[in-house]
């Protein structure tokens, strides 16, 4: 079980979550939702001692946990006196350390963008690409994860980085250099986030669309936040139109159609496709509601609501 969030107007939106084989892929389900304020669920006695009451809960879903579990997932919710409390060396547990077996590793199963983000932030090395043939012991805690749950264990590790840190860090990770032509480099940035979601072996089953929007997208808004002062590149619109390709086919219409559609057309297109989807007129639950988020998407990024 592991936390996961996902990315919403006004901040995130937090999940418990649990990664399961289905072949040939590790996915990942929602087990239990903790909305934006995963801190609602933190009962304290006082201002160190508190209690998460989610064990019976989530036993009644067939998830078996502890509070020792719980804790661990729940550490950056807790207050900052909690915080001190539980990292005082008188009051951290003696948790049994499990021996990582070298020889588990298969680390032809991992993909080589995961590992070279888990060798910046692990070793701080700014030529991971030299190393993608070394069986780091660690890098066993990206084997059998699920996408979701690679991201949001690496996520959590960017989230310590500061912001010298993080540039470095995605300057790195894409092997983009500091030298040379921006829009060279801001070229070369969007060619490799593009590849990297075109990669099925990295998609594990999932969309191009799900993996920039969910994952992806944080190194796109944090790479053109670091130049404030500077028009957007026009290749940076080559992702937004995979969101217009995808709702085109949905919509069952050509790519210059929709673009050349107003806003009311593209709603009625949605309206007559949403009746043929709609659980009600013998419909896939699934599609529907894949159709609506994505008509969602569609019309915040091209009119803004």
């Amino acid at each position: 079980m592991y936390l996961s969030r996902k990315i919403v107007n006004d901040g995130y939106e937090y999940f418990l979550a649990q990664s399961y084989f289905e072949a040939p892929y590790w996915r990942s389900k929602i087990i239990y939702p903790l909305g934006k304020f995963p801190e609602q669920f933190i009962e304290y006695y006082s201002e160190v001692a508190f209690y998460i009451p989610l064990e019976d809960v989530l036993r009644e879903r067939g998830i078996e946990t502890n509070q020792d579990e719980l804790e661990e997932i729940f550490f950056r919710f807790l207050s900052y006196e909690a915080k001190v409390c539980l990292r005082s060396p008188l009051n951290r547990k003696r948790r049994k350390i499990t021996k990582i077996d070298k020889n588990n590793l298969r680390i032809k199963e991992l993909h080589s963008f995961d590992i070279i983000r888990f060798l910046v932030l692990k070793l701080g090395i700014s030529n991971p690409q030299n190393f993608l043939e070394v069986a780091f012991p660690f890098l066993i805690y990206l084997q059998n994860k699920s996408r979701d749950e690679i991201e949001n264990f690496l996520w959590d590790m960017e989230d310590e980085l500061t912001y010298r840190e993080k540039l470095r860090y995605i300057f790195n990770i894409f092997n983009l250099g500091f030298s040379g032509a921006l829009e060279e480099r801001d070229q070369k940035f969007l060619e490799e986030v593009c590849k990297i979601s075109e990669d099925e072996k990295y998609r594990m089953g999932l969309s191009k669309e799900e993996v920039l929007s969910k994952y992806l997208s944080r190194y796109i808004w944090f790479y053109f936040d670091v130049f404030k002062y500077r028009e957007r590149p026009k290749i940076y619109n080559l992702l937004e139109r995979e969101l217009y390709k995808e709702l085109a086919k949905t919509l069952e219409t050509s790519l210059e159609n929709l673009i050349n559609l107003s806003k009311r057309e593209v709603i009625t297109l949605f309206r007559k496709k949403a009746q043929k989807l709609h659980p009600d007129k013998g419909g896939s639950h699934e599609e529907f509601i894949k159709l609506r988020n994505l008509l969602e998407k569609y019309l915040k990024v091209r009119f803004g609501s």
